[in-house]
C-alpha cells in the first residue's frame, strides 16, 4: 500500500471522528457552566430550530397567520424541549461523575491491591525467616528442659528445679505450638503449602490420636469426650498431619466451651455419594451468627473466649477451616447460644479411598457389635494421652 493511500485514509478517519469531537468539546463546555445556563441555551436552540422551520412552512404556503405560527411554535418547543433537555444535561453531568468516581475508585484499589501483595511477600519472607530464628532456640529450651525435668544427667537435689523445667517445657511447647499454626496459616494464604498426591491418611488412626490427645483436657474439666469408631474402614488422600491437626483443633475448641458435666462427640460417616462427614457435636454454650463469622476470623475472639480459662490465639477454626478447603473439603458450623455447637468436616468423595484388605481396625473392642452405640466410642476413661506416663496415664487407665 503506498504513502498517498495511507494518508488519504488517515485524513478520511479524521473527517468521520470529526463530529464526535466536536460534539464532545460542546459536552464539556456545557458541563463547565451552570445547568441553568446550559439548558437555557440549548432550549434557545431548539427555539431557533423551530422557528426556522416554521418560516420555510409559512414560505411554502403550508400555514396563513405568521405571527401564531410563531408564538405555537415558540411555546410548543419551549414546554417540551426546555424539561427534556435540562433532565438529559443533568443525566449525562451524573454519568460524567460516576465515571470519573469509577476511575479514581480504580486507581485506588489498584493501588491497595499492589500494597496488598507486596505486604503478603514481605510477610511471607518474615515468617520465613521468624520461622527459623523462633524455632531454633525454642526447641533447644524444650529439649534441655525435658533432660532437666526428667533427671536424664543425674537426679536433682531441689524438687523444685524439677517442676520449674516442666513449666518451661510446657510453656515451650504452648509457644511452639502457637508459632506453628500462624506459619501454617501464613503458609496456605499464600499458596505455598501442597498436598502430595501419594499422602495417605487412616481415618481411624486420625480419630483415635486427636482422641488421645484430646482426652486428658476432656478429663480436666470434667467433660464426656466420645469418639464414636468408623462404620468401615477408609482412607483419605490427605495430608495425615493436617487432618490430625484440623480433628485436634475442633475437638479441643469443643471441650475448651464446654461446661463441668458437659459432652463432646466425634461421630464419623461415610455418606451414600461417598463423601466422608466427621460431625464434632458439644453441649456448651453455643454462639449466635455474629460471633460464629467472628470465630472462623484468624484471630477472632468471641466474648466469651476472652474469659482467662478459655484463653487462645483465636486460630483454632480458621486453620482448620483452611485446611479442610485445602483439601477441597469444607467445615461449617451450626451452634444455638445455650444449647451447643456443632461443627461439620466434610471431605469430598474423590478423597476418599477404600483401606487394603491386609489392614485390620483399630480399637476392635471398642467397636464390638455387642457394646451399645453410646459405649462403643472411646470416652475420656477410655483414651489414653500419647505422652502420658506415671500416675497420668494411671488415672486415665480402665
Amino acid at each position: 500500500m503506498s504513502t498517498r493511500s495511507i494518508q488519504h485514509r488517515e485524513r478520511a478517519a479524521d473527517a468521520d471522528h470529526a463530529p464526535v469531537s466536536a460534539f464532545r468539546a460542546l459536552n464539556r463546555w456545557l458541563g463547565s457552566i451552570h445547568i441553568a445556563a446550559a439548558t437555557a441555551l440549548v432550549t434557545c436552540f431548539a427555539v431557533t430550530c423551530a422557528l426556522s422551520g416554521a418560516a420555510l412552512l409559512i414560505e411554502n404556503g403550508f400555514f396563513g397567520e405568521k405571527w401564531q405560527v410563531y408564538l405555537g411554535a415558540t411555546a410548543i418547543t419551549v414546554l417540551i424541549a426546555a424539561p427534556i433537555v435540562y433532565l438529559a444535561l443533568r443525566v449525562i453531568r451524573q454519568l460524567v461523575a460516576s465515571r470519573e468516581a469509577l476511575r479514581q475508585m480504580t486507581a485506588r484499589l489498584a493501588w491497595a491491591l499492589d500494597r496488598a501483595e507486596r505486604a503478603s511477600d514481605e510477610k511471607s519472607r518474615f515468617l520465613a525467616t521468624m520461622s527459623h530464628e523462633l524455632r531454633t532456640p525454642l526447641n533447644a529450651v524444650i529439649g534441655f528442659s525435658d533432660m532437666i525435668m526428667n533427671e536424664r544427667l543425674g537426679p536433682l537435689q531441689n524438687q523444685r528445679y524439677r517442676d520449674y523445667a516442666g513449666d518451661i517445657n510446657g510453656s515451650g511447647q504452648h509457644l511452639l505450638g502457637i508459632i506453628n499454626e500462624i506459619l501454617d496459616l501464613a503458609k496456605i494464604e499464600a499458596g505455598e503449602m501442597r498436598i502430595d498426591d501419594d499422602d495417605i491418611c487412616d481415618v481411624s488412626e486420625a480419630l483415635s490420636t486427636a482422641g488421645r490427645m484430646i482426652a486428658p483436657d476432656a478429663a480436666r474439666r470434667s467433660v464426656d469426650l466420645t469418639v464414636l469408631p468408623m462404620p468401615q474402614r477408609v482412607q483419605l488422600q490427605a495430608a495425615d498431619r493436617m487432618v490430625r491437626q484440623v480433628l485436634i483443633n475442633v475437638l479441643a475448641n469443643a471441650v475448651k466451651f464446654t461446661p463441668a458435666g458437659g459432652s463432646v462427640v466425634l461421630t464419623p460417616e461415610l455418606r451414600p455419594h461417598g463423601n466422608l462427614v466427621l460431625a464434632v457435636t458439644d453441649s456448651g454454650i453455643g454462639m449466635t451468627a455474629d460471633e460464629i463469622r467472628v470465630a472462623l476470623t484468624p484471630f477472632g475472639q468471641v466474648g466469651h473466649a476472652q474469659r482467662a480459662e478459655n484463653a487462645g490465639t483465636g486460630l483454632g477454626l480458621p486453620l482448620a477451616r483452611a485446611m479442610m478447603e485445602l483439601h477441597g473439603g469444607r467445615l461449617t458450623v451450626r451452634s444455638t447460644p445455650g444449647r451447643g455447637t456443632t461443627v461439620v468436616l466434610i471431605f469430598p468423595a474423590n478423597r476418599v479411598l477404600p483401606a487394603p484388605p491386609n489392614v485390620m481396625p483399630l480399637n476392635a473392642s471398642a467397636t464390638r457389635s455387642d457394646r451399645p452405640p453410646a459405649a462403643a466410642g472411646l470416652n475420656s476413661a477410655d483414651i489414653i494421652p500419647l505422652n502420658a506416663s506415671g500416675p497420668e496415664r494411671s488415672k486415665h487407665q480402665p
